[in-house]
């Protein structure tokens, strides 16, 4: 999920909403990378289970084969983001065809049936039947595993440069949870959060999650980077103030920051195991 700052200056949203129809499954080819059969919402380990379901969850997410992937490629041409809704619109759904191209190459060499996620870009919440009221309350954008859908609800419709990054990154990080579910790192995720025993050790496994969908999201704006503004854009995103809540379960602007840059700078999933990181790393 991608939290909404509270910038320097207020942003007015329009009321009106529309849907995306879902993109068609992309059947990958296989190889010899290994794979772990995918499974949502795994239940409740049993107290004889607990400590090898979640040995067996955690080497998943630490040792994920898509870590091995090379640096992906996009051959992709973006629109220019003028400004207002048509346009923001249409920008969404380019960055986000491009992102099939990006993760559906490096998906495929770990020989996964692909199917990209589904997308809706609105401009008022609307209801899930499955994850309620997306996105969630204070969100610019929310990816919900059960359906595989990612919602983005854009802070403001206007062109700048720096509102243009906004768009591409949000979308980039939505799409790195849908990354994370097919890879099965969710799994870990849901035991890891499961057995904390303390609101401060939930907020520990959460900010994992968000701040390796920030690296991923980074390593997909490398493979954009013809297409997408001058960097600096991107990082004026990172100023302003974020609400407590985010930071406890989403991590500091600075470390947002940090590991979308590292991303970004790769070039590769592989520098996105925020799950052997130290604590202090991903605060």
């Amino acid at each position: 999920m991608r939290r909404r700052l509270l910038p320097l200056l207020v942003l007015a949203l329009v009321t009106s909403c529309s849907v995306d129809p879902p993109p068609s499954p992309i059947l990958l080819s296989m190889s010899t990378w290994p794979t772990t059969p995918f499974v949502y919402h795994r239940p409740s380990p049993t107290p004889t289970s607990t400590g090898s379901a979640h040995r067996e969850a955690r080497d998943i997410a630490v040792h994920n084969p898509l870590y091995d992937a090379p640096r992906p490629k996009a051959d992709c041409r973006l629109p220019r983001m003028t400004g207002g809704w048509a346009s923001t619109k249409k920008y969404l759904a380019a960055v986000s065809t491009c992102l099939d191209r990006v993760w559906g190459a490096e998906l495929r060499g770990m020989g996964r049936l692909y199917s990209p996620p589904k997308r809706r870009f609105i401009l008022k919440r609307v209801k899930d039947d499955e994850c309620g009221r997306m996105p969630m309350k204070g969100a610019t954008g929310t990816y919900c595993g059960a359906d595989r859908v990612y919602y983005i609800l854009p802070e403001s419709t206007e062109g700048s440069l720096w509102n243009t990054a906004r768009a591409a990154e949000v979308a980039a990080h939505e799409y790195a949870h849908h990354v994370q579910t097919v890879t099965d790192i969710m799994e870990y995720k849901d035991t890891a959060a499961s057995l904390a025993k303390s609101r401060a050790a939930k907020d520990l496994v959460s900010r994992r999650v968000e701040l390796q969908a920030e690296c991923l999201a980074g390593v997909a704006l490398h493979a954009m980077r013809d297409e997408i503004p001058a960097w600096g854009n991107f990082r004026y995103n990172y100023q302003g103030t974020l609400a407590e809540r985010w930071v406890h379960d989403h991590g500091r602007l600075a470390t947002q920051l940090r590991w979308l840059e590292k991303g970004y700078r790769s070039g590769k999933p592989g520098a996105c195991d925020t799950w052997s990181a130290k604590a202090r790393n991903v605060t």
